[in-house]
């Protein structure tokens, strides 16, 4: 459950990779904490408020949804590659976009007034497809979502994550991922599923264990997660030359796990494999120069 952070010294070819533990940080407050560690100086994490109507609805959409969708794909449709008991693959690939490419990224999503997270996972969500056995279902995502402002911890670099979990078919387009996104969020089901991490600490220790047992024993799950940091210091205050790429943890249940940061003006990607999954060793880069292509052409 570590969090990957990588920071790429100016003018380097190599990643220099950082890890905090999810238990401790999410992915906004684990990039805090690195940087602070450095030396950067900070003002406390922003919020964000999504608004919604309230939590009942999502929470009966989320145990249903709990049953086996035979119109999304999941790890059974998923290209294995290698014999049983072959090496795992712990594949990891990451790209740095210029300033004028990010700009030009940017300015592109405000033209078609969609927000470059949208267009990011649709484009990831091309890139994967040609190792889903049946390309034409509907790909499960978990959307990680900053909950800073709707609730508080003592230290902000602290966990205040929740998530969604669209489902994105083959021909959709930025704009209805963005809408679908947009939807969830108004219906709640990030607030759902928080407040079910939430009633999980009242369970005993062996009353979560049983209840992962039972879980994991039908990983329907989803592919993979896509989670995107935001934009930092784009008035470059922070006295550094350094570019960050960040990734997310890849859980039991999933496949691929990809992430994003646009840190002083230059967007970065990252991609890394489920390491007990045996893939292809190129596979993550592969994925990522499909990524980059869709994206530059959107």
């Amino acid at each position: 459950m570590g969090i990957r952070y990588g920071r790429i010294p100016h003018g380097a070819e190599e990643v220099e990779w950082y890890f905090v533990h999810h238990s401790e940080c999410d992915g906004i407050g684990g990039f805090a904490r690195i940087l602070r560690e450095r030396g950067a100086k900070l003002p406390e994490l922003p919020g964000t408020k999504n608004t919604s109507r309230g939590v009942i609805a999502p929470l009966w959409r989320l145990w249903r949804g709990a049953r086996r969708n035979s119109e999304c794909a999941d790890c059974r449709d998923w290209k294995i590659s290698g014999s049983p008991g072959a090496e795992p693959c712990r594949a990891v690939a990451w790209h740095l976009f210029t300033e004028r490419e990010t700009k030009d990224i940017r300015e592109s999503c405000q033209r078609e007034c969609v927000t470059v997270n949208s267009l990011l996972l649709k484009h990831l969500d091309q890139a994967i497809r040609p190792e889903i056995k049946r390309p034409q279902l509907k790909i499960p995502w978990t959307i990680p979502v900053n909950l800073r402002g709707d609730i508080n911890h003592v230290d902000d670099t602290e966990n205040h994550v929740s998530c969604v979990n669209p489902l994105v078919a083959a021909d959709d387009s930025a704009e209805q991922i963005q809408k679908q996104i947009r939807r969830r969020l108004e219906s709640g089901e990030h607030r759902a599923k928080h407040l079910i991490l939430e009633l999980g600490r009242f369970l005993s220790h062996a009353a979560k264990v049983k209840f992962l047992i039972k879980d994991r024993a039908n990983p329907a799950g989803n592919i993979g997660a896509f989670s995107n940091l935001g934009v930092w210091d784009t008035e470059k205050k922070i006295a550094t030359d350094d570019s960050w790429v960040f990734c997310p943890p890849v859980v039991t249940g999933q496949l691929l796990g990809a992430g994003c940061v646009t840190f002083q003006n230059r967007l970065g990607l990252a991609i890394q494999t489920h390491s007990g999954v045996s893939l292809s060793p190129d596979i993550a880069a592969t994925w990522m120069k499909r990524w980059v292509e869709g994206t530059c052409g959107n």
